[in-house]
């Protein structure tokens, strides 16, 4: 839609050009970015919690260390992908999170720069949070 507003409201062919050049490529970007985080999306198996952010991050929790796990829609603002606080693993999207598991374990999380820290507990956004919820309640 934008693509053709630009079109009828810019009179100067080559400015159109560059424009529907932009358009198309934050296009491309997008599509890209909302298949990587289909295809790389929080998962169960047998023996882990795979949880992901498209390529740039994977944390892998096992299922033994898993105590309770809850659902609540929670906001924190910390503008990052990943952050520990207080021992809390946060995993938002659009700066909140809708799963919180506590661990009976303490476990080892690299943020990368930011070094590696001990959580007890996780909260993360999923999708669906109540498919999420029964299948670790399993």
């Amino acid at each position: 839609m934008e693509i053709l507003l630009v079109d009828l409201v810019v009179p100067w062919f080559w400015l159109r050009a560059v424009l529907l050049a932009f358009g198309l490529l934050s296009a491309g970007l997008l599509a890209w970015l909302l298949w990587m985080l289909h295809r790389f999306k929080h998962e169960i198996d047998d023996d882990y919690l795979w949880l992901r952010y498209a390529r740039e991050f994977e944390y892998r929790i096992p299922l033994a260390a898993i105590g309770t796990v809850t659902q609540g829609l929670t906001s924190r603002s910390l503008n990052k992908t990943r952050s520990v606080v207080d021992g809390t693993l946060v995993l938002e999207i659009s700066n909140s999170t809708n799963v919180r598991v506590d661990l009976t374990e303490p476990q080892d999380i690299d943020l990368g720069r930011r070094g590696v820290h001990e959580v007890t507990k996780i909260e993360f956004w999923t999708d669906d949070p109540d498919g999420m919820v029964r299948a670790l309640r399993k």
